[in-house]
């Protein structure tokens, strides 16, 4: 009789396959506003996180609005400089991100 481990071991690889796949999370499905589903595995925002539906007027408002205390408020642009700065490695970086504020 001739062996058969070449196509048993086919077969170990196709269900090993095909078990992987079934085992890889699913999508979430949302409802937006409109009614339409989204599929969606990206991030999600969560409670009191920015809006995504805001208006370009709203935005440049808001970056203005941001600018302005950045200049005008030491302790907010020190704030922003340890969180936005703060996580970077790299001294020429991190140089170059305190200098973005302006000091």
């Amino acid at each position: 009789m001739k062996s058969n481990h070449g196509m048993i071991a086919g077969m170990v690889f196709a269900a090993a396959f095909v078990t992987a796949i079934v085992a890889i999370p699913a999508a979430h499905a949302q409802t937006d506003t409109r009614g339409v589903e989204v599929i969606t595995n990206g991030p999600q925002p969560g409670p009191g996180e920015m809006r995504s539906d805001r208006s370009a007027p709203e935005n440049v408002r808001n970056s203005q609005r941001y600018e302005s205390l950045v200049h005008s408020n030491p302790n907010f642009r020190a704030v922003r400089e340890r969180k936005e700065c703060g996580p970077i490695d790299e001294p020429r970086l991190q140089e170059e991100c305190v200098a973005s504020f302006g000091k």
